[in-house]
Order: C-alpha cells, then structure tokens, then sequence
C-alpha cells in the first residue's frame, strides 16, 4: 500500500521527492512483502488447525535411554524433576538419569544423587562458556567415556525445572521405534494459572504446538526443537558429540541436524512436558533478549544455509525453518522501521498540507491514520487475541487453569506480543548480559503429575527459595 501518494504534489524539490519514492519502493515492495511471507505461513497453520498431528503405533520393543539434565543451582527443583521421572511408566531398567551441575554454589549435586541420578560436577571459570551447551558437552563426553557399554541407544534432554507426564518416556520410545531420529513432545505449562505473564508466556508454547506442530506433523515435515523433552538418537552424539553452544542450543540442534544429517525434528504430541514459565515481566523480558540474540545469530549461519539447500534437496522444511528463523528479523524490522516511517509519512503529509493549504491533503492524513489503525487494531490485537482464544477452546483441557484466567490472557495476547517484539529488538542490538531467573514454588509438583505414585523422596532439607537457571 502506497501511502504517499501527494507527496509529489507537496514539494516541488525533486530530491525530496526522490527519496519519498525510494522509501515508498522499501517499504510497499521489500519489506511488507518479506513480512507477509512471514506471517502467511503461521496463518496458513491456524487456519488448518483442525487437521490432526501424526499418531506414532506403540512400539513392541523398549528402547535403552539416557536422560540428561544440565542444572545450575537448581535446589529447589531438581528432586522433583527427578521423582517424576523415576515415576514414569517406562521399566526402570531401561533408562538411566545424568545430571551436570554446572558451576553450582549450592547442594543441587547432592540432591541430584540424593534422589537417584548419576550426578557429574562441572566447574569452569569463564563467563562465557556459563550456558547450558558447554554444560551438555561435557555431560556427553563422561556419558560417552564412562558408560558407553550400557548401550543407550536414545537421549531425551530435560531442564531442571521440568515434569513430565508417566508415559512421556513411552511415547518417546514408540516415535524411536518407528524410525524417529529427533523429536520434540507437546509443550505445556507447570504454573500457566500463577498469573498474566506466566498465562501469556506458557499459552503462546501451547498455541504453537497446537497450529504449527501439528499441522507439519500431520504432513511429515519437521518443526523446531523445544528444550524441554527434547529426544534424538545416540548415534548422533557419537558422530558430532554435542555441538550446539550458543545460548539457545534447542533451536541450534534443530538446524544443524537438518542441514549436516538431513535429520527433521518431528512432533510427538501426546508426549507432555511441562515447563516452569517466568513469573515477573523482568524475568520474562530477558528471557527473550537472551533467545533473540543467539537464534538471528544462527539466522544468518543455519538459517541462510537452509534456505539454500531447499535448492538442493526440494524439501518443504528447509525453506520452512528458514522462515521460522526469519521472524527474529521480521520482529526487528516491525519495531523499527514501521513506526518511524508511518509517522513520517503521517507527519509529512500532515504537515505540508497544513501549511501549503493543497486540496484533499488533510483529508489523505486521516484516510490514512485510520486505515493505520484498522490495521493494528484488527490485523494485529483482534488477530492474536483470536488465535489465543481458538488455542483455548481446542486445547483448555489439557491446560491447568481456570477458563476465566484463560480469556483474560487471551485479552492480554497482543500486550504480550509488544513486549515480545521490543525484547527481540533490544536483545539484537545488544548483547544481553545472563541473570539470575527465579524459580516459582506455586504451579504442578511432581505428585501432581504423577498421582503421587513412586519416585524417590525430595530430602527434607531442599531450600523453598527460587534459584538460577542456565538459559
């Protein structure tokens, strides 16, 4: 949409109008289109949300699994994450629990080993390799070196906040048994009812599983690894060991076993986990900084890479995480240059036309302020509010919340996305420092999930108090 269309008229200086043009070619030919490719897409998966995600046939052979967590200070959660593993309906000789605690100054080791996990201590001054990927590194390399005869033939990744449903590991094991490779399960929400921001941040997980998951499950095309649950096969640890270092090593692991194995991640959507979502708009705002940073980072590496080897191999999921990784910048590019050029152009022709006094100007002005505010109004607040509630209608059963809570994040949906979008953008232009994120004692516990059944007891001592967290 042109919205400069007098400014010819305006101003006989023929740069001026020159460059008015050029602004108008960006903005009309380049950068709208590149965000409505970016945004057609996940409409295209709302739309289709009716179709229903791949059903993997229970397996007839239990497969052996490593379960690893990377866990720094995590006292507060770590038992109970392991409890309801051990309560899981998998036969307990057919996995095992590492944990690495990472640079940790409290006893989350001892309560790691406490309730049953093979506890590895990692310590190492240097600032920069304090992320989950060195953590992980070195967890598989004592995996690899030291236990390589128990023959797992599976890894699924957990955070040390999480729980999970009893048949999580089950479910894993059939998408395994059926020549699964990489696999991510449904994303839910331990505290999703504790407040707002905790509503909003653990239904946008669940909308996304709820489109886009399963509409490229359905198909058979890969999707983005979340970190929590997360499932590959041994065979690639043993090949590459773990690579993926940056700050959001899930979304690397994903593009890398793309591009270099021609590995999708498929979406197993009765495997629940449930994650602990940051309950302060702080926590949740550096959240996304820190992810925004790494994931363009990997953009410009795996992403433009993928978009050249759809080229190559003719496969929908390459050109499909290219654009998902795309969003970072389309994100970038909404929060800057939209509201400085729409007002410029507002300004512009608001104010020569006031002050040439030409014919039809102010009324261009507000023709075209209110087709501005038509657009964000129902193209953007009315559309996500709309999507968050069709996620609530398809999805509340599975949710731990009250409807009432539910319709009030939905309300709040396109809040979120602001906050969402100017985190993004800050996270981009400069590099976020790592903080402390707080743990949340309210929402599901392990007896919760689980019915109380099994597991091993959290020792009486474990400190109440929220901890860090590797990101």
């Amino acid at each position: 949409m042109n919205l400069i269309p007098i400014l010819c008229e305006i101003t006989p200086n023929p740069i001026v109008t020159k460059v008015n043009e050029i602004l108008s070619l960006i903005n009309d030919n380049i950068l709208l289109t590149i965000i409505g490719v970016a945004f057609f897409i996940q409409l295209l998966y709302i739309i289709l949300f009716f179709v229903k995600a791949k059903k993997y046939p229970k397996a007839e052979k239990k497969h052996k699994f490593g379960i690893v967590i990377p866990a720094r200070n995590e006292s507060s959660v770590i038992a109970d994450t392991i409890k309801c593993l051990f309560a899981s309906d998998y036969p307990r000789d057919m996995f095992d629990i590492f944990v690495v605690a990472d640079n940790c100054t409290d006893n989350t080791a001892d309560l790691a080993r406490a309730a049953g996990a093979i506890v590895y201590e990692r310590f190492d001054p240097d600032p920069k390799h304090h992320k989950a990927g060195y953590a992980l590194k070195y967890l598989f390399e004592k995996i690899m070196e030291e236990h390589k005869d128990k023959g797992y033939e599976a890894f699924i990744k957990f955070d040390a906040d999480n729980l999970m449903e009893r048949d999580y590991i089950s479910r894993m094991n059939d998408a395994f048994d059926a020549g699964v490779k990489c696999a991510r399960g449904y994303s839910n929400s331990k505290n999703i009812d504790q407040n707002i921001i905790t509503g909003i941040s653990g239904l946008w997980y669940i909308r996304d599983c709820r489109f886009s998951s399963n509409f490229r499950s359905a198909i058979g095309q890969g999707t983005m690894l979340g970190g929590a649950g997360m499932m590959f096969a041994a065979e690639i640890i043993e090949k590459h060991g773990w690579d993926c270092l940056s700050a959001s090593d899930d979304t690397e692991f994903t593009m890398r076993r793309l591009n270099q194995d021609k590995i999708k991640t498929m979406y197993v959507q009765d495997a629940v986990v449930y994650e602990d979502q940051p309950s302060t708009l702080k926590d949740t705002f550096r959240k996304y900084m820190r992810m925004s940073r790494a994931i363009c980072g990997l953009f410009f590496t795996q992403g433009i890479k993928s978009f050249f080897l759809f080229f190559a191999r003719w496969k929908w999921t390459y050109i499909d995480m290219f654009i998902t990784l795309l969003f970072i910048p389309v994100c970038v590019i909404m929060s800057l240059w939209l509201p400085v050029y729409y007002i410029y152009v507002l300004l512009y022709n608001g104010i020569w036309g006031y002050m040439y006094g030409l014919p039809g100007a102010i009324d261009e002005f507000w023709k075209y302020l209110s087709t501005i505010l038509i657009a964000l109004s129902c193209a953007f607040a009315l559309s996500f509010i709309l999507q968050a509630l069709l996620a609530v209608a398809l999805e509340h059963k599975k949710i731990n919340a009250p409807i009432g809570h539910l319709i009030k994040v939905s309300f709040a949906f396109p809040v979120f996305m602001i906050i969402y979008a100017a985190a993004i953008t800050l996270g981009v232009l400069k590099k976020p420092k790592w903080h402390q994120v707080k743990r949340n004692v309210t929402g599901l516990s392990a007896d919760a999930v689980t019915g109380g059944s099994g597991g091993s007891d959290v020792p009486p001592d474990t400190p109440p108090t929220a901890e860090e967290k590797i990101e």
